[in-house]
């Protein structure tokens, strides 16, 4: 008795081997750091853990400094979806500068220095855990 295909049979003629790479839905990475090189506490390393962080001198910022060279609220660090931080100056008093030159807001980079007032800091790209 000769068994018959059904459209849901597969064809063995027609099928053929493929190789599938199957990614992490998530990497651990670790967090990009502000160090703070100069200034009150200094020096102190700050993990970078919010999508968007306010830098200054109120007691309610996410990275509070007690330095009267700092605007209460002095600047934001923002995250991209790309994981990339840019920071934007918040109107402050004294201004924010980025390798020396004042900005409004700028990209950040591994490695580059922000200073407000005479409080430097490196910032420090988070990295992909291996």
């Amino acid at each position: 008795m000769a068994s018959q295909k059904t459209k849901n049979d597969w064809n063995d003629e027609s099928t053929s081997e493929i190789s599938v790479t199957l990614l992490p839905l998530s990497t651990e990475q670790t967090p990009s750091v502000l160090e703070m090189v100069q200034g009150p506490g200094a020096p102190r390393n700050y993990e970078l853990f919010r999508a968007e962080m306010v830098v200054g001198r109120a007691i309610d910022a996410d990275v509070p400094i007690n330095s009267t060279d700092l605007s209460r609220r002095h600047v934001l660090l923002k995250r991209a979806p790309s994981g990339q931080y840019s920071l934007q100056d918040l109107e402050s008093r004294n201004g924010a500068y980025v390798n020396g030159v004042k900005i409004h807001s700028a990209v950040l980079h591994d490695g580059d220095s922000i200073q407000l007032g005479s409080i430097l800091f490196v910032f420090h790209e988070g990295r992909a855990m291996s």
